[in-house]
C-alpha cells in the first residue's frame, strides 16, 4: 500500500461539553476563556462536598438528528441512558458535518470505534427491587433478589446502561454495517478509540470510521464513586474555578460529560467526494505505568504513549512542526505531577514546548474527554490559537510545564498532541495535524 492510500483524515465533527455545544459556539468560548463549570442542577443535594460540576445545559437529543430518523429516534429514546443520547446526537451531527447523513458510502465500509464509561443507573430503576431484597431492613440477601426482588427491575433495564449500546444505536441509525467496537478504558477511553479507528482505516478494513466517544459523570454513583476513591475538589471559592489543571490550589477533579464525535476517513476516499477535511491522524500510542491500584503513579505509560506516537508519526520530539500538546490536566495532583513528569522526559531537549488542558472550562468528561478536546483543539488551530488552561493561577513549579494560560495565544505548527490518562496509569496519544484552509 502506497503512503498515500494509509493517511487518514477528519471529514466532520460533533462536539457537545459544558463550555458549548457545536463548532461555532465551542470555537468561541475557547477564544474568550469561558467556563462551564457551575452549581449542579441534575440532582440538588445539600451539603456537597464540591457542589460544582460541567453539566451541558437543555440538552435534547431531537434537536441534532435529521428528519428522517426522529420517528426511529423516538421509539428508542427509553433504551437510552444520556451517555448514549449524547453520543447518538452528537454522531448525526458529525455525519451531516461530513455530508455523509444520507449515505454516500458503501454501508459494509463505514464502522465505529467508540469510547464509553461507566454508565450509572437510574436509582428509581433498581430501588425496587434492592428493597425488596432486605430481610426487615437489617441485611440484603440474595436469595430474596434472585426470587423476587429481580421480578421489579423491567426486561429493558440493562440495556440503558451497556456501553456498547452507544455503538448500537448509532449503527442501527446509521446502517453501519463495518467493523464496530466498543472501548471502556476510563478517560482514555475516545484517545484509544480513535487510536483503534486509525489502524482500521490503515489496514483499508473500512473506508469511514464513526469515532471518538462520549460520557456523564452527572450522576449520584458517579459522585458518590469519585468522592470515596477521594477525587472530588475539596474547592471552597468560586464554583466556576473550580476545575484547576495543573495549580497548586487543586485538591481533585470535577465531574463533568461530553460527546466528542469524529468522522475519520480514508484520504482517497475523501477526496474521491471532495470531502472537507479538518485535520489528519498522523500517529498514536498507548502505555500504561503497570502499577497496582493504590500505588503511586511515575507517568510511565504516557511517556510509552507519547514516545510510541511520535514515531508512529515520524516525528522528534524536537520538531518544531508541534505546536503544542493537550494533556490531561485533570487537577488531581498525583495524576497532574505524573503527566507533567512524563512531558518532561520526552521533551527534556525542547522545555519550552506549549502545553495546555482545556478541563478547567469541562471538567473530567471521562469516556468523552478525548473527543472533545481532539475537535477543540481542531477548531482553535483552525482559527489559528491555542485553547487556553484557564484557572490556573499558580501553576506548579515543580511540573516544569511551559502552560498556555493567556488568551488568543498564536499557534506556531500545524500539529497538536492530545493525551489522556487514567487513574490507574492507562495512557492514549493522538497525534493530529490540522489540515490548511481552502483558499
Amino acid at each position: 500500500m502506497n503512503a498515500t492510500a494509509s493517511r487518514v483524515v477528519i471529514t466532520g465533527l460533533g462536539v457537545s461539553c459544558p463550555m458549548a455545544t457545536g463548532q461555532a459556539e465551542l470555537t468561541t468560548a475557547l477564544r474568550e476563556g469561558r467556563s462551564g463549570i457551575a452549581q449542579i442542577e441534575s440532582f440538588p443535594v445539600p451539603a456537597l462536598v464540591t457542589p460544582a460540576v460541567g453539566e451541558i445545559r437543555g440538552f435534547d437529543p431531537k434537536n441534532y438528528v435529521i428528519p428522517r430518523l426522529k420517528k426511529t429516534l423516538a421509539k428508542s429514546l427509553k433504551y437510552m441512558a444520556r451517555d448514549i443520547q449524547l453520543a447518538v446526537a452528537m454522531a448525526q451531527v458529525a455525519l451531516q458535518d461530513a455530508g455523509l447523513a444520507d449515505g454516500g458510502v458503501d454501508p459494509t465500509r463505514i464502522g465505529l470505534d467508540l469510547g464509553a464509561g461507566i454508565i450509572s443507573t437510574d436509582l428509581q430503576e433498581l430501588s425496587p427491587a434492592i428493597e425488596r431484597s432486605y430481610d426487615k431492613g437489617d441485611k440484603f440477601h440474595y436469595r430474596i433478589w434472585g426470587q423476587e426482588g429481580i421480578k421489579l427491575v423491567q426486561p429493558i433495564w440493562l440495556l440503558k446502561y451497556l456501553p456498547n449500546m452507544l455503538a448500537c444505536h448509532i449503527s442501527i441509525l446509521s446502517d453501519c454495517q463495518g467493523p464496530s467496537n466498543t472501548i471502556t478504558e476510563g478517560d482514555a477511553s475516545s484517545g484509544l478509540a480513535i487510536g483503534e479507528a486509525f489502524r482500521i482505516l490503515q489496514r483499508n478494513r473500512a473506508d469511514v470510521m464513526i469515532s471518538g466517544g462520549a460520557d456523564s459523570k452527572i450522576h449520584p454513583l458517579s459522585y458518590v464513586r469519585a468522592y470515596l476513591l477521594g477525587l472530588i475538589t475539596k474547592w471552597r471559592g468560586d464554583t466556576t474555578q473550580a476545575s484547576r489543571p495543573f495549580d497548586s490550589q487543586s485538591t481533585g477533579l470535577v465531574l463533568g460529560e461530553g460527546s466528542g464525535i469524529v468522522i475519520m476517513e480514508r484520504l482517497l476516499h475523501a477526496e474521491s467526494r471532495s470531502a472537507r477535511i479538518y485535520g489528519e491522524v498522523i500517529g498514536i500510542g498507548s502505555g500504561s505505568d503497570a502499577r497496582m491500584i493504590g500505588d503511586e503513579l511515575t507517568g510511565l505509560g504516557v511517556e510509552i504513549a507519547l514516545r510510541t506516537a511520535l514515531v508512529d508519526a515520524g516525528l522528534t520530539a524536537e520538531d518544531k512542526s508541534i505546536s503544542h500538546i493537550h494533556a490531561h490536566g485533570i487537577g488531581v495532583p498525583m495524576l497532574d505531577r505524573a503527566e507533567a513528569s512524563a512531558i518532561g522526559k520526552v521533551f527534556v531537549n525542547r522545555p519550552g514546548i506549549r502545553v495546555t488542558s482545556i478541563k478547567g472550562g469541562t471538567g473530567n468528561m471521562g469516556a468523552g474527554n478525548g473527543g472533545v478536546e481532539v475537535i477543540a483543539n481542531l477548531l482553535a488551530m483552525r482559527d489559528g490559537f491555542i485553547p487556553p488552561t484557564i484557572h490556573c493561577d499558580s501553576p506548579v513549579s515543580e511540573y516544569g510545564l511551559n502552560l498556555v494560560r493567556e488568551l488568543n495565544v498564536p499557534v506556531e505548527g500545524d500539529i497538536f498532541i492530545s493525551l489522556n490518562l487514567t487513574r490507574y496509569g492507562q495512557a492514549s496519544c493522538v497525534i493530529v495535524r490540522a489540515w490548511p484552509k481552502a483558499s
